[in-house]
């Protein structure tokens, strides 16, 4: 038996529904290149506002 929290507008179960959206809004991580195409930074960006950080943490209290 499954434990339901919300169900949806469409009819749709939330079972286990995050009380922070940071993983969904921070993507990554990315490839980052220097101006001679090597490679040489990882980098994270927030979906939201575009703000791109090389530490994921970073991005948490951007937008």
């Amino acid at each position: 038996m499954a434990a339901v929290e919300t169900a949806t507008d469409d009819g749709t179960l939330d079972a286990f529904p995050s009380d922070d959206n940071e993983e969904e809004r921070i993507s990554g991580p990315y490839t980052g290149y220097d101006q001679y195409g090597t490679v040489d930074h990882t980098y994270w960006t927030c979906e939201d506002c575009g703000a791109k950080a090389t530490r994921k943490g970073a991005l948490i209290d951007c937008c």
